[in-house]
C-alpha cells in the first residue's frame, strides 16, 4: 500500500519529474501538443515548490519512491481546486488515485469547500465521473485545450 504525506522541500525534483514524465507518456496522447508543451515547460522544480509553497501539495509514495501527487488551492471563500493529480504511468490503474483523492477531498480546505473543481484530460474523464465530479459546461464539453473542466458541489 502507497503512504500519502505532505510534500518537503526537496520533493520538487521527483515531483517535477513525475508530472513532465505522465504528461509525455500519458496525456500527450489525448492532448494538443502545444497544450503538453506548455505544461511541461511549467512543471520545473522551481514551479513545483512554488505551488506546494501556495496550496497543500500532497505526494503518494511506495518503497520511498514518489509515484502520485495533487495539489489543493483555495480559489474562494468556499471553494477549492485539485490541481497537478497525476500517478506514475505504471501507478495508474491499481486504486492509487482513489487512495490520492481520499486524502486530497479531505484535506481541510476541501472539506470546507461548497465547490472542488479540476481540469480533466479525457484519459481521466473517467476516474472523476465515477467519484461523481460533473462537468458543469454540459456533457464532455472540451476546450479549445481539450481539457474539461469538472465539479462536484456539497
Amino acid at each position: 500500500m502507497a503512504e500519502i504525506r505532505r510534500y518537503v522541500p526537496g520533493d520538487e525534483g521527483a515531483v517535477s519529474a513525475l508530472l513532465r514524465r505522465t504528461l509525455l507518456e500519458v496525456n500527450a496522447h489525448y492532448c494538443p501538443k502545444g497544450e503538453i508543451e506548455w505544461l511541461y515547460d511549467r512543471y520545473t522544480p522551481e514551479t513545483v515548490a512554488q505551488i506546494a509553497a501556495d496550496g497543500h501539495m500532497y505526494v503518494m509514495t511506495e518503497d520511498g519512491v514518489i509515484v502520485g501527487t495533487g495539489t489543493v488551492v483555495q480559489t474562494g471563500e468556499l471553494e477549492c481546486e485539485i490541481i497537478a493529480a497525476f500517478l506514475l504511468p505504471e501507478a495508474i490503474g491499481r486504486g492509487l488515485g482513489t487512495q490520492l483523492f481520499d486524502v486530497l477531498e479531505g484535506d481541510e480546505w476541501c472539506a470546507a469547500a461548497k465547490r472542488i473543481w479540476l481540469t480533466s484530460s479525457v484519459n481521466a474523464l473517467d476516474f472523476y465521473e465515477k467519484r461523481g465530479y460533473v462537468n458543469p459546461n454540459g456533457y464532455r464539453t472540451r476546450g479549445a485545450d481539450s481539457l474539461l473542466t469538472m465539479e462536484i458541489r456539497k
